[in-house]
């Protein structure tokens, strides 16, 4: 007898990590994926809901309930910093709010939960962050997303916060940083590369099918899962327009100016989750190219 797929809910389905999940996970389970809106693809089933709304979590945690999951990713988000800042009380409900209390309901069920999370909870006046050091986050998304992270461990010890940072093709086709050098580029349009705002970014297909591995394991807590070579927006960029056969002379290095400040070094020690995966994961160079292989799948 064949044995019976797991069922994943994904909160956040239509967006540019729950999308990439979604087509991960086709033909290795049965995929749930929660969204504001039923039009979403990558999906068996479809349930609707309004994180930023009280009321309508209220209904969502009962379907979730009902529908029983083997595993629950919390991929859902208020994630643009600037919308964060505008909407604080918005971003709260649904970094934070609506995080601890999906993952309540993923206990109360016996589902494996995993929240995602994010380097910027972190100030980035150094960088190499590990699981060890304590978060002083910058903007309202880095707050809330904190705050994300303790309530939810405090409503579910047994979660796994996966933070991290990852790049690559999204639903709109502009989400992402590879995307905005992708299409500027291609356009012969110039485009600035910050030099101070450094990240340790990993491809969406990679985190992908961590985030397959790690839900096999007990692994709980807090793991930084990105790639391990740090890199500055410009010099990404740079190794784009090289994979991608562009023209780096288009970008511009330059200080970052944007609102909230980005000159920063959130960069994240990753050493705790090669030894939970057992293996090195790919640097930002080689998940770039693994990206132009994938394009247009």
């Amino acid at each position: 007898m064949a044995q019976q797929q797991p069922t994943w809910l994904v909160t956040g389905a239509a967006g540019f990590l729950g999308a990439n999940l979604g087509k991960h996970l086709q033909g290795r389970a049965h995929r749930v994926g929660l969204a504001r809106t039923a039009a979403v693809d990558n999906y068996d089933h479809i349930v609707t809901g309004d994180l930023a709304d009280p009321r309508a979590l209220e209904a969502v945690v009962t379907q979730v309930q009902e529908l029983h999951p083997d595993v629950i990713v919390h991929a859902a988000a208020m994630a643009t910093h600037e919308a964060c800042e505008e909407h604080p009380d918005s971003a709260h409900q649904v970094n934070a709010v609506a995080a601890a209390a999906i993952g309540e309901a993923a206990a109360r069920v016996g589902a494996r939960f995993i929240l995602i999370s994010t380097d910027a909870v972190f100030d980035g006046s150094r960088g190499h962050y590990t699981e060890e050091d304590t978060p002083i986050p910058f903007s309202t998304y880095g707050r809330t997303k904190l705050a994300g992270e303790r309530l939810t461990l405090e409503a579910n010890p047994d979660s796994l916060v996966v933070r991290t940072n990852f790049f690559g093709w999204s639903p709109s086709g502009s989400r992402s940083i590879l995307e905005f050098f992708v299409n500027n580029l291609r356009s012969g349009m110039p485009v600035k590369g910050f030099t101070d705002f450094t990240v340790t970014s990993a491809y969406v297909g990679v985190l992908c099918e961590v985030l397959e591995e790690l839900a096999a394991t007990d692994t709980t807590g807090l793991l930084h899962v990105t790639s391990p070579d740090a890199l500055s927006k410009y010099e990404f960029g740079v190794a784009v327009a090289e994979e991608f056969g562009l023209d780096f002379g288009l970008i511009t290095p330059t200080a970052a100016d944007i609102i909230p400040p980005r000159n920063r070094d959130l960069s994240l020690d990753i050493a705790a989750a090669q030894e939970v995966l057992g293996r090195a994961l790919p640097s930002q160079r080689e998940g770039v190219a693994r990206a132009r292989s994938d394009e247009g799948i």
